[in-house]
């Protein structure tokens, strides 16, 4: 049974058609496009154009599941590996939980979990992500993923309605938005928004990168510039404006700055785990404050590099040393956060 949307401008319950979803008490009416409902302006984003991804849904459609992988699988951010969702393990699903997914893309997130649970509720700002996921969703008999086009800050939801809330690669673009002028400030409402909507004993999933992340020294950040995330907010802010025309939105953080923001939406505790080789591939999850299983986990990977005796062997004395593990968390990629209420 799909969770009821209720009106974000009365909060009266809206009512379900094919073509419309309607609110009787205040008379807001909002479209429904290939069964997807829409609250908020179709905004497309994606490794390709729309017009192209337009295009591979209507192969998709036309010439079926083979045809449109080996044209598009590459070229689109398409998983088909559930294990992307393996940071699950750490949380307390059961077969009657009710998750939200929220920036939900393509469903690498969504599917997996939807055989686990007992309702997915999958959002996004683009309407033809929400057209691909359906599709999967339907290519894989699964029934239980409910999709609307959707504003994290405007969510037709009820409060106290999930039992998770996943934010994967989602808390770092929630400040790309114009009703908030400091993107810290956006975060800490998209989190409020989430403390407000879980039961009582939820869980909220973050999966996101760490500020400070060795890989940000060769590589640009979310958007697409070097060294952005390593200067101070207002140097970075004016460096945008000059380079691309816009602010710096995409904030990153510490783990205690991704701490700090969880307490200040009133979230009774987080737990943080440092995923190999990233969050969006969680191969070996370690709980940040194992230091044991951190060492445990860096010279089983170490070994497996062939890197010459001398090397592997100064590597893995060295991260026998407590001082080092310590410090090379401070830099390592992204984390996989578990916050509750």
């Amino acid at each position: 049974m799909d969770v009821p949307y209720i009106c974000f401008k009365c909060g009266k319950p809206l009512t379900v058609s094919a073509t419309a979803v309607a609110c009787t008490a205040c008379g807001a009416s909002y479209s429904v496009v290939d069964g997807i409902p829409l609250f908020t302006k179709d905004r497309y984003w994606g490794k390709i154009s729309a017009e192209e991804m337009g295009n591979a849904l209507t192969l998709l459609d036309e010439k079926g599941w083979e045809t449109f992988k080996e044209k598009y699988q590459k070229k689109v951010d398409v998983a088909f590996d559930e294990s992307r969702a393996d940071w699950r393990f750490e949380t307390d699903l059961g077969p009657d939980s009710v998750v939200l997914d929220t920036g939900a893309g393509l469903g690498r997130n969504s599917i997996p979990l939807s055989r686990v649970v007992k309702q997915v509720v999958a959002f996004d700002q683009s309407l033809l992500r929400m057209r691909y996921l359906k599709r999967r969703a339907e290519k894989e008999g699964i029934t239980n993923i409910q999709t609307f086009v959707g504003d994290f800050f405007e969510l037709p939801l009820k409060e106290k309605s999930f039992d998770l809330i996943v934010m994967n690669g989602v808390l770092e673009w929630v400040g790309k938005t114009d009703r908030f002028n400091d993107p810290y400030q956006a975060q800490i409402e998209s989190l409020r928004i989430c403390k407000k909507l879980l039961k009582k004993g939820g869980r909220l999933y973050i999966g996101i990168e760490n500020r400070f992340s060795f890989v940000y020294m060769r590589s640009p950040d979310h958007e697409g510039t070097m060294w952005t995330t390593f200067m101070p907010r207002m140097i970075a802010d004016r460096y945008m404006r000059w380079k691309k025309g816009f602010s710096y939105q995409t904030y990153t953080h510490t783990k205690k700055v991704y701490a700090r923001q969880l307490r200040e939406a009133g979230f009774d505790s987080s737990e943080f785990f440092l995923p190999y080789p990233g969050y969006n591939m969680p191969r070996i999850v370690t709980p940040y404050d194992d230091l044991r299983a951190l060492r445990f986990t860096l010279t089983r990977l170490l070994s497996l590099k062939r890197l010459g005796p001398a090397v592997s062997f100064m590597l893995e004395t060295l991260a026998r040393v407590p001082f080092v593990l310590r410090f090379y968390r401070y830099f390592y990629f992204s984390f996989n956060i578990i916050a509750r209420v």
